[in-house]
């Protein structure tokens, strides 16, 4: 079990389909969401609060959700900066991504770090 509650990430996609992990968990589990995070021209809302990493925290989150899904499941390096600031702001990070948290570098010394 991801420890709750959650932040969604919706990052910057513009089509609904690509955050089929987060929009699944703020339908089926809303009672554990407590806001999303996405960046400026990005076409989703989820109908939840706003939110930073920082302000997520301070509400209680315990885990951010990298729901998305972009072609060929890879972070680019706008997904990977805004999951060093997600750690860094105290969250843990679950993603279901091809690519592994844990094989990126600077995530993995943000996770030790953190």
């Amino acid at each position: 079990m991801l420890p709750a509650p959650y932040l969604l990430y919706l990052g910057d996609v513009t089509d609904q389909i690509q955050v089929k992990t987060s929009r699944g968990v703020a339908v089926w589990r809303p009672e554990l969401c407590v806001g999303q995070y996405r960046l400026p021209g990005s076409g989703v809302d989820l109908g939840l609060p706003e939110m930073t990493f920082a302000q997520a925290r301070a509400v209680g989150a315990q885990t951010l959700i990298l729901g998305v899904a972009n072609v060929g499941g890879v972070m680019g390096q706008g997904v990977i900066a805004d999951v060093v600031a997600a750690l860094d702001a105290g969250l843990n990070v679950a993603a279901g991504l091809h690519d592994r948290l844990e094989d990126v570098a600077v995530i993995r010394e943000a996770a030790r770090a953190n």
